[in-house]
């Protein structure tokens, strides 16, 4: 009953690329630790890319790579997706995130003869908050028991949270200075208040892991995006990665998309850009 139910399921959310759908795959045991994979119609072992939802870390689901057709759009261009659910910071603080995407991670790596894509060929993709861990996903894949990354993608990446806030104070964006009374999100992620908590606020932001990481050791090609008018994660965060990865040595480019803040219609026009950057990652074109 349980198969009968998941392809009853399959069928009634396949895209439009007639891609074979199956949801709901438990990558881990707890309560939000499970993805949906799309595969591409027609492709036999078609590369992957994992998608990680953003939320403020505490929010949304997995159904988000839906938005702007972007599950579609791989799939279209014989790219396999994951579409990851994590645990979210209400239920517990970092690093529990970031060790769910190295189980999915691990989990998909293991698995790909099974679902009939190609392991040895994985990439990350994020917005947000999800962004943030793709970018620990690349960070991860550094690691030897952790599978090797051919690229990652971050929309409008928080990837310094010790400076989220003061950001928001210092860049030219209208309206990105309001001060709340409530706990921000990167300050419910690691369980305190940044300002009395920046070696947790430090050791939970991939900028500094970045900084940290040997010379001798190459993180993945990137690719960045962010809205010039995002007020919610402020644009300098993304301006100050870059710099950080491309003094490094790594592969990256920086899309300042004019006129957009965070996530929104102007950023459909740049999915064809990702894709285009996954197909030649991925050996495609």
């Amino acid at each position: 009953m349980k198969h009968l139910m998941t392809a009853v399921l399959s069928t009634l959310v396949a895209t439009a690329a007639h891609a074979e759908v199956i949801p709901d795959v438990a990558y881990d045991d707890k309560e939000r630790t499970t993805l949906d994979l799309y595969l591409p119609d027609g492709v036999k072992d078609a590369p992957l890319v994992l998608f990680i939802h953003g939320g403020r870390w505490m929010r949304n689901d997995k159904d988000q790579v839906n938005l702007l057709d972007r599950a579609e759009a791989l799939n279209a261009a014989g790219i396999a997706v994951a579409s990851m659910n994590y645990t979210y910071s209400t239920q517990a603080i970092w690093p529990a995130q970031r060790d769910d995407v190295a189980t999915a991670m691990k989990f998909l790596a293991d698995h790909g003869a099974e679902y009939g894509y190609d392991p040895d060929h994985m990439a990350v993709w994020g917005q947000s908050s999800g962004a943030h861990m793709a970018l620990w996903a690349g960070i991860l894949s550094t690691q030897t028991d952790i599978p090797d990354l051919d690229a990652v993608v971050a929309w409008y990446a928080p990837s310094d949270l010790t400076q989220i806030a003061s950001d928001r104070l210092d860049d030219d964006v209208p309206g990105g200075n309001e001060v709340s009374d409530e706990p921000t999100p990167e300050a419910r992620l690691i369980g305190g208040a940044i300002d009395t908590h920046p070696e947790l606020a430090k050791a939970a932001s991939p900028l500094a892991a970045i900084e940290d990481l040997p010379d001798d050791v190459a993180y993945p090609p990137t690719m960045l995006m962010h809205g010039d008018q995002d007020v919610v994660v402020s644009p300098l965060q993304s301006q100050r990665l870059i710099k950080a990865l491309q003094a490094r040595g790594t592969e990256a480019s920086l899309t300042m998309v004019e006129g957009a803040s965070h996530g929104g219609p102007l950023f459909a026009p740049k999915v064809p850009q990702v894709v285009e950057f996954l197909t030649k990652r991925f050996g495609l074109d």
